[in-house]
């Protein structure tokens, strides 16, 4: 990544080689184009951090299906976009490291609730309990509705 050196103008990143590769504003065209590059790739990191809390979100609220027992499908992994320090070339890759699945419990057939094995206990529904809460706070503050 294009970075800003300690004199506070000059622009500066290492190649593959181990080279330093720097320009300040006396290169004119050059420095222009590593401060364009440097911009892209400021955009890039933002992006790829937008891209990971929208996949850890969706993925979130696909894993509570499951976990509830409903099907659901993990949303698809985003892939990390990359800004090169010497042309500005774009490339896409997956991301390291890897983001994280969608798991699916094993369900052990000694602890099925319902008809199938009524001697276990369901468990507690607490998305039950607060819709019932919220409707007796409702019905409380509106009577009539």
């Amino acid at each position: 990544m294009i970075q800003i050196d300690k004199d506070g103008v000059t622009l500066f990143y290492i190649d593959a080689n181990g080279n330093r590769v720097a320009h300040n504003v006396m290169d004119g065209e050059l420095y222009d184009d590593m401060l364009t590059i440097r911009g892209d790739q400021l955009q890039a990191a933002s992006d790829n951090t937008q891209a990971v809390s929208n996949y850890n979100t969706e993925l979130a609220n696909a894993q509570i299906s499951v976990s509830a027992g409903r099907t659901a499908t993990a949303p698809p992994k985003p892939l990390q976009k990359v800004v090169a320090d010497a042309d500005g070339t774009i490339t896409y890759v997956p991301f390291v490291p890897p983001l994280a699945d969608l798991v699916i419990p094993i369900t052990d057939p000694s602890t099925v609730t319902g008809l199938v094995n009524p001697t276990v206990l369901a468990p507690v529904d607490k998305q039950a309990i607060m819709y019932n809460m919220i409707l007796a706070m409702f019905k409380k503050a509106f009577p009539d509705a």
